[in-house]
């Protein structure tokens, strides 16, 4: 049987559809060390040809022949996979190898005669038969140290100079790298505990059999090997973030500038990945999140702010809403351990202090932020309007329904954390709040809608393609026939303001199949709206606001209308190509979309325990829930193409309902699904 981190295509996704391409990377579940070959040209990974070094960190190194360090690739002749990179560069016919530890570097490179290593801000010197390199790059809040080791048994310095050294090698070269946001002394030790007296094959087949345990909690059966390598993509990408900066027992935090004994993780865009990757992680890998959680209260009591976009250097300005009140939410609901306590300090001092302007963090409350607290929604500008808010002063604008309806369902995931700890009066209060969506719901036009301040619906607003770029005036990124379904916690009440689930029905039949008719175009709109790819009438499969709609057809009553759907999305939109992912990956938020959906299975509204089913791609899949525990799924005939559920047995008892509870996945169990090709009404 073909090991499971065989199956990963790291290329997939490295030719973007409109904007980012992803890259492809050796590295650990979760791993400080990421590889990646390092090139400059292209936008999309994918179509660069020369390759200009090997990372080690902050330093990076190019093998060369005769003193001629320029290096082309040729696809046909490589191997990338997550946790080793084979290729040949042509120029040369020099071979490379590269796989990585949690800390540390390895290159290997055979046929070349000479080695460029490159280390700004760094020393070398040579030692008993060691060359050792030390680098301290500064930044403003943290420090990087870099420790490297290449053995110099017959290699002779060319050239020196300040950061760059060329050097004549043996025809068989290693170099390994080793950094720390601690010290030179806990880079050597990292070093020393994870590859000392290891061979480079040995430290790879390490990396490999980790890959193929962290895979095998969610293993698949049946249907193609390609679409088998979309999955277990998807899947090793959605074990990117957050990354685990723990440095054997320390770690440093840029949050408070000091360093700390324990775990911590960083490195997160909650707007990306609160849908569907934290869920994920949840699930799978329950004690890792456990961390992950402790760690944003780290972050919040190290630095007074509840992060909602965390970097290793703070909380970053990027994005709108307050999602770690859905991330603890929903942890919460499905009987998590967490401190939660510190959590919702952090979450009630977000949600009542701090400005909801998009791309801000940390900023006081301004009049349009008293607005949403006293009249209970987000205020746009008026037709003409000029913007008197600094925050407001910059490209990504007000974003006001986005901002409206996004903050409501923090309300509300905040209300229910505060009925969690027995807050009623907070509870009642966030409740209120959670229901702000109604404010913009205008009956008029059908659509959530913009309001100025005084509280007049905004003159001439269309719906697909008012607000300017990204729609940002109003929206994030995407038209409010996309936005009017963001109302995760609230199906029913949305279906109740579109008078009623039939009328409902309706115009999310409408959102899969409305086009663009003269004068309107479809290079227009996506001139207008970027992020909007994979489309399918005006859903956009490659935007996050759009994860969860197929599945509102279950909350209607029409869940064989989710399984044609999503069987769709899936087979057109995620392929084994580099084209292969159909909008901004933004580090496993896309990938964990498409590992629930092939599992058929989703989380619709993170902070209730319940999933929405949808159809499985495969005929078997075993989900590792924890302590020995495993919920299958099986669905015989589902990787021949067949997408509809004719009937569903849970723990041999029919299942009549398309939902799950998260109580009956982690008792584990099996749903049987009875697939057939033919819709079951």
């Amino acid at each position: 049987m073909k090991p499971l981190a065989d199956y990963v295509n790291p290329y997939i996704g490295t030719i973007s559809h409109m904007l980012a391409s992803t890259k492809p990377e050796v590295m650990l579940p979760y791993g400080m060390a990421r590889s990646t070959p390092i090139v400059k040209d292209c936008g999309d990974y994918y179509c660069n040809d020369r390759i200009l070094g090997y990372p080690l960190g902050m330093a990076s190194v190019m093998p060369g022949k005769g003193g001629d360090f320029a290096n082309f690739l040729d696809h046909s002749r490589e191997n990338f996979r997550c946790y080793l990179l084979e290729e040949e560069l042509e120029e040369h016919e020099i071979t490379v190898a590269s796989t990585v530890t949690e800390h540390v570097y390895l290159h290997r490179f055979t046929g070349a005669d000479t080695l460029r290593l490159a280390f700004p801000n760094g020393e070398a010197a040579g030692e008993n038969g060691m060359i050792r390199i030390k680098i301290k790059v500064e930044h403003p809040k943290y420090d990087v140290f870099q420790y490297i080791l290449l053995k110099a048994d017959g290699a002779e310095v060319l050239e020196r100079k300040d950061g760059e050294w060329v050097l004549k090698i043996l025809p068989e070269t290693e170099v390994r790298g080793a950094v720390s946001y601690i010290s030179f002394n806990k880079a050597a030790e990292s070093m020393k505990l994870e590859a000392e007296g290891k061979t480079f094959d040995q430290i790879a087949g390490e990396a490999k059999e980790i890959w193929n345990a962290q895979l095998a909690k969610a293993r698949v059966e049946g249907n193609t090997e390609d679409k088998k390598t979309v999955y277990y993509t998807a899947l090793f990408r959605a074990f990117m973030r957050m990354t685990n900066y723990t440095e054997h027992g320390q770690y440093f935090s840029a949050y408070d500038g000091k360093v700390h004994e324990g775990v911590f993780y960083t490195g997160d865009g909650l707007w990306d990945t609160f849908r569907c990757m934290h869920p994920l992680q949840l699930l799978v890998d329950g004690k890792r999140h456990e961390d992950i959680l402790e760690s944003y209260n780290l972050m919040y009591k190290q630095s007074g702010l509840m992060p909602s976009f965390p970097g290793y250097n703070g909380d970053l300005p990027v994005m709108i809403g307050f999602h770690a009140a859905s991330l603890f939410a929903d942890a919460a609901a499905k009987g998590v351990k967490a401190d939660y306590e510190t959590a919702y300090e952090g979450i009630r001092k977000n949600a009542m202090e701090e400005s909801m302007f998009p791309w801000c963090c940390g900023k006081p409350l301004e009049a349009p932020d008293r607005c949403y607290q006293e009249k209970g929604f987000f205020p746009a500008l008026a037709k003409g309007e000029e913007e008197t808010c600094e925050s407001g002063k910059t490209f990504e604008r007000r974003q006001a329904v986005a901002v409206t309806l996004e903050h409501a369902y923090d309300d509300w995931c905040a209300g229910q954390l505060a009925k969690f700890l027995g807050k009623d009066e907070d509870a009642r209060m966030f409740e209120k709040r959670g229901r702000n969506y109604r404010n913009l719901y205008n009956p008029e036009n059908g659509w959530m809608s913009p309001k100025d301040i005084r509280g007049n619906w905004v003159e001439d607003f269309n719906p697909k393609y008012a607000g300017g770029m990204g729609g940002r005036d109003y929206t994030t990124e995407n038209n409010t026939w996309t936005y009017t379904w963001s109302v995760f916690h609230d199906v029913d009440g949305l279906a109740e303001l579109m008078g009623g689930r039939e009328a409902a029905l309706e115009r999310l039949d409408q959102l899969f199949r409305e086009g663009f008719h003269w004068p309107e175009s479809k290079y227009v709109y996506l001139g207008q709206f970027p992020d909007s790819t994979g489309l399918m009438g005006q859903f956009a499969m490659g935007n996050e606001p759009s994860f969860h709609i197929p599945y509102l057809y279950d909350y209607l009553g029409a869940p064989w209308k989710a399984q044609k759907k999503l069987r769709d999305l899936m087979d057109i939109w995620f392929t084994n190509s580099p084209t292969g992912i159909c909008g901004d990956e933004d580090g496993g938020a896309m990938s964990s979309w498409l590992v629930f959906s092939a599992l058929g299975f989703y989380p619709v509204c993170p902070g209730k325990a319940e999933y929405a089913l949808g159809t499985p791609l495969f005929d078997r899949a075993e989900i590792q829930v924890g302590e020995g525990r495993a919920f299958t799924v099986s669905s015989k005939g589902a990787g021949d193409g067949k997408r509809y559920i004719r009937a569903a047995y849970l723990n041999g008892k029919p299942l009549e309902r398309p939902f799950l509870t998260h109580e009956e996945i982690v008792s584990g169990g099996e749903l049987v699904l009875e697939m057939d090709s033919r819709p079951v009404k």
